[in-house]
């Protein structure tokens, strides 16, 4: 069955009545998955049905007949209402990556900077952050300081042995490490934004890894996240840069557990090993994020196109997750 009329998405009202078919007053869950495939992409849809069933649950307060509409004003509130606060975060494309000590293989990482820039000037972004990796000279991933520490008795490799991209154990602080060459030192060429990358206008750049002592992938130190949540109140988080498999991938997954919507640019990111981007994408896409390219962004920013996933996303991180019981979860992904 097709809608054939026009709708009014910003009328609860109108949606309402457009969806009630048989006008009984109530929005059953075969009206719902009719509304999604009017709202989504239908091919979304068809492969995401177990989340159109658990959002249907969560909004009906699992009650089987479905939404009549005073739960459906409360529906559109929390759902097709959802204003997103779009953030661009360009993850550490600096030179170090690019042409440096630590570059991606067959210079790979600079193929970034072209999809990042089409992203910086044609999408109309809320707020756009630059990272950085930037260490002090006696960071402790780098493998030529390894000589200045002491490992633990449990490191399974030894200083003798050690070679760069081993991981060991340090005795202080107490701490798993991949040994990395020197790379994005503070202040230095290897830790400056590559000059072909676009600089928007009232940007943020944001720091990490200054701490000598310990490593940072992700973006969410506790200084970056007050400047994220307190600031800018952003809800979708644009992920892309270098690289994918690392810095990228912890900066997606921290987003996801701290509850943001996380996209992650695929053709705007580039990752070390092929088969760990790989692993990379399906742990975010696992975690409750989505993996898309920058058309698809273009979409979702200026057109304000929806996605099933983000919306599912937004919705189980919301307040009204615990209408849900596990049970009632479980039995929905079986």
């Amino acid at each position: 069955m097709n809608i054939t009329k026009e709708i009014d998405w910003t009328s609860a009202d109108n949606i309402f009545k457009t969806f009630d078919l048989n006008k009984d007053g109530i929005i059953d869950e075969k009206k719902f998955f009719l509304l999604c495939k009017e709202l989504y992409d239908e091919k979304e849809v068809n492969e995401n049905e177990w989340r159109v069933k658990e959002m249907f649950k969560i909004f009906s307060l699992n009650d089987q007949k479905g939404l009549e509409k005073s739960k459906w004003i409360r529906c559109f509130k929390k759902w097709i209402k959802r204003k997103p606060v779009n953030v661009l975060i360009v993850v550490d494309v600096q030179n170090d990556f690019i042409d440096g000590n630590l570059a991606l293989p067959n210079r790979t990482g600079y193929e970034v900077i072209k999809p990042i820039n089409r992203l910086l000037k044609q999408a109309r972004w809320d707020q756009v952050i630059y990272s950085f990796d930037w260490h002090p000279e006696n960071h402790i991933s780098f493998y030529d300081n390894l000589a200045k520490r002491k490992l633990h008795p449990s490191s399974k490799i030894t200083k003798e042995k050690a070679k760069p991209f081993n991981t060991v154990t340090f005795l202080k602080p107490h701490v798993e490490q991949i040994l990395w060459p020197r790379h994005c030192v503070m202040n230095s060429w290897g830790a400056k934004l590559n000059n072909d990358l676009y600089i928007l206008p009232n940007s943020i750049q944001i720091y990490k890894g200054q701490d000598p002592d310990s490593d940072a992938y992700s973006i969410f130190t506790k200084e970056n996240q007050e400047i994220i949540l307190s600031k800018i109140k952003a809800t979708d988080l644009y992920i892309c840069g270098l690289a994918s498999d690392v810095c990228v991938k912890e900066t997606c997954l921290e987003g996801l557990k701290l509850g943001y919507n996380v996209i992650m640019i695929e053709d705007s990111s580039r990752g070390i090993d092929k088969n760990k981007t790989e692993e990379a994408k399906k742990l975010i896409m696992v975690n409750g994020g989505l993996v898309t390219n920058s058309n698809h962004v273009l979409a979702l920013v200026n057109e304000g196109k929806r996605s099933l996933i983000l919306d599912h996303h937004a919705l189980n991180k919301s307040s009204v997750k615990t209408c849900i019981s596990i049970d009632d979860k479980n039995a929905l992904v079986n």
